[in-house]
């Protein structure tokens, strides 16, 4: 592979095309990368000059192709913004910079990692969807040379292909960049039955061209006889789809029937329908099989019309009917729609989100500020099969499937979301949860009166939706807080004849709340009311020491009063709402350690549980009794920590791991160690450790051993 050949690829479908800024990005590159390699000891430069002959297969134009050539010279290089957009452009550089991975913060987990990065990502996409093509393209060369991987970094970088990028490729209609990612996910996340499937369709390989063959001819034959001019391509269908028939009909590999497909193409839409008359004159159709994208296209821009029919010997197969543009729109999606001038992409970046049809993650990407709540509820939308319903002016809308009417409000804007009290389906009055049907006419009905609650929340299975839901339920529990907020303070200063109004007026109020770090008093009382801003300190700027309120008094406060009764007299690795010796336990649910985010929630009697932040038991607790919580800077508590080890049988690895945590002064109090059948060792490890940097070098270390396979921190 060399530059030399994506130029003429390039040439191929843009004769006009400055080819040279490719040419300048290859240079660019090859002079960032030099002296770094790959996994496998080849030379870096192999992998961007791949992942450009990727996007100048998809027939992008030159920018994005340059990109692809520079897409990690920020990353892994010491090339900046500034670098890339004087040599090539504003363009160019912010496109870089949008597939650049935010590896250089530091994140508390990896998911938090994973969410955040693909956060970045789809808001670069919001701005040029062609940031996400060249992600793609870097993602498939990175899995198509997976095997210098260790096994545990190829099941996670899989998975993760599988749950985000696969899904976004069949969002944006590339059909084949879908099915060779999901191939490739499937041979590293279930080795075992893709090494099977494989092998018994190998042996099946010669029966399969055969029977491909006999039918190619019969059917070309038909066609010829009656005059219609068809280009025919046989195939065995992908891995992924024939896994999927299995598991979800219960089948054995020798069950399945229908695993030969056809693709037809013809030259107009008529004709897509005269060869499905054809087909079905020539072979019996199975009912209950025919599929017309033709005539409601999916919202991926893919047409074709399907059906399934019974060959000779009882075989079914699969047929594809389209014209050869609806082709090369299944194959390059929405690069097919792009119009190129001179080489470069001739639309305006508004013409380009629009043909993307991602409109619903961007606005969740926008909305919701947590990322790892934005990655949960854009999953939503990427994952499921598709169903589409009219408005009332005959519009077609699309949803994933089992949405409901209250996803159909909230599609039509904001308010009527808001707003709504019930909908009509064909006329019909329907509830709100009522589940969206294929060729529904929705109408919603709205009322001034209604709001949102938080019983919507299992209603809606819509991204947009879940998170203006979740957005409207946050603000009025911050305005609650406010108000909460401000009574307390209004309520102390009473009892020492100051008025809350007159600091206000006098612009006090302003003053203290800048004090406290806030820009206006309402985010003061909010934080009263949280408990993250502790009242007598509030009230010590404000009252005269001698004119202080005896401890007691203060102690009114809920959050204090809750605090004082739960103190102990032993020093507390963490602070509650600021103050220190508060009784506390630790959730076994999630762990936590010193260094990792925080969350308290109040018990009934046993003080206050220690949950990781994104904990999801604390998540599915009571809102308004969780209270922030922060770790002690001068503790020097030290806390448990689990791991689990999967490693070579063989003497001497225990005194290895000994060693380990000898060097690093750490006491292992407690461990578990089981034999598995393939010469394996499961060892379960507790350790008494500081914080999760202690941890996380205790595993690094360990990794080193000759013989450890895999070393994963364990939570129950």
């Amino acid at each position: 592979m060399s530059i030399n050949e994506i130029l003429d690829i390039v040439r191929g479908y843009s004769p006009d095309a400055d080819t040279n800024v490719i040419v300048r990005a290859y240079l660019f590159s090859a002079q960032a990368h030099r002296g770094q390699t790959r996994k496998s000891g080849e030379d870096y430069l192999i992998h961007p000059i791949a992942v450009a002959r990727l996007l100048a297969d998809l027939r992008m134009d030159i920018d994005t192709i340059a990109t692809g050539l520079l897409h990690d010279t920020m990353e892994d290089c010491l090339t900046t913004h500034e670098a890339v957009t004087e040599e090539f452009g504003l363009d160019v550089a912010d496109m870089v910079d949008g597939v650049t991975k935010i590896g250089k913060l530091q994140f508390r987990t990896q998911q938090e990692a994973q969410a955040e990065n693909f956060r970045k990502l789809i808001l670069s996409m919001s701005k040029d969807v062609r940031v996400v093509l060249v992600k793609l393209a870097d993602r498939l060369h990175n899995m198509l040379t997976m095997e210098h991987m260790p096994p545990n970094k190829q099941q996670r970088i899989s998975q993760e292909t599988l749950d985000i990028y696969a899904p976004i490729a069949n969002r944006l209609g590339l059909a084949k960049l879908k099915s060779q990612l999901e191939d490739l996910c499937f041979r590293y996340l279930h080795p075992e039955l893709y090494a099977g499937l494989t092998a018994a369709l190998a042996e099946r390989a010669p029966e399969h061209d055969q029977y491909l063959e006999q039918m190619q001819a019969e059917l070309e034959e038909g066609f010829k006889m009656r005059g219609l001019d068809a280009k025919i391509y046989g195939r065995v269908k992908h891995l992924v789809s024939i896994n999927k028939k299995m598991m979800n009909n219960n089948l054995d590999f020798e069950e399945v029937h229908d695993l030969l497909a056809f693709r037809i193409l013809v030259e107009t839409e008529g004709d897509c329908y005269i060869a499905l008359g054809l087909i079905h004159a020539l072979f019996p159709h199975v009912p209950g099989r025919f599929k017309d994208y033709i005539a409601q296209s999916k919202s991926n821009g893919y047409q074709s019309l399907h059906t399934v029919v019974i060959g000779p010997a009882g075989q079914q197969f699969e047929l594809q009917v389209r014209t050869q543009e609806m082709h090369r729109i299944a194959e390059v999606g929405i690069a097919a729609h792009w119009r190129y001038k001179e080489g470069h992409l001739a639309l305006s970046k508004d013409d380009i989100s629009q043909i993307a049809r991602l409109r619903a993650l961007f606005e969740a990407a926008r909305d919701v500020t947590d990322p790892t709540e934005f990655l949960e509820t854009v999953k939503i939308d990427l994952f499921a099969n598709e169903i589409f319903v009219f408005t009332p002016r005959g519009d077609v809308k699309f949803f994933p499937s089992g949405a409901t009417a209250l996803d159909f409000a909230y599609s039509i804007h904001t308010e009527v979301g808001h707003r709504c009290t019930g909908a009509k389906a064909h006329g019909r009055m329907v509830p709100l949860r009522y589940p969206l049907q294929n060729g529904d006419r929705m109408e919603i009905i709205t009322a001034t009166t209604q709001n949102p609650s938080r019983d919507w929340l299992e209603i809606a299975k819509t991204g947009r939706a879940l998170s203006k839901i979740r957005r409207y339920i946050r603000e009025e529990e911050r305005e609650k807080g406010r108000t909460l907020g401000r009574e307390l303070l209004e309520a102390e200063l009473k009892k020492h004849d100051k008025s809350l109004n007159k600091l206000i007026r006098s612009g006090e109020m302003s003053k203290l709340a800048r004090k406290f770090g806030h820009r206006k008093p309402e985010q003061l009382y909010l934080d009263i009311a949280q408990g993250n801003t502790v009242l007598k300190r509030v009230l010590a700027e404000v009252v005269p020491p001698e004119e202080a309120p005896p401890e007691e008094v203060i102690s009114s406060n809920p959050i204090t009063s809750f605090i004082n009764r739960m103190r102990k007299r032993s020093v507390s690795p963490v602070l509650i709402s600021g103050e220190e010796d508060v009784l506390t336990s630790y959730a076994r649910c999630c762990n936590p350690l010193p260094g990792e985010a925080v969350s308290g929630f109040i018990t009934r009697g046993r003080g206050i549980t220690v949950h990781k932040a994104a904990c999801r038991q604390l998540l599915s607790l009571e809102p308004e009794r969780r209270i922030k919580v922060e770790w002690h800077a001068e503790s020097k508590s030290r806390h448990s920590g689990e791991l689990e080890i999967v490693c070579a049988n063989k003497p001497g690895m225990l005194a290895d791991l000994g060693a380990i945590c000898k060097s690093q002064n750490i006491n292992v109090t407690r461990m578990n160690a089981t034999t598995m059948d393939d010469g394996k060792a499961l060892l379960n490890l507790e350790v008494s450790v500081l914080n999760i940097n202690e941890l996380g070098s205790l595993m690094r270390n360990i990794k080193k051993i000759k013989g450890v396979i895999r070393v994963d921190r364990l939570t129950n």
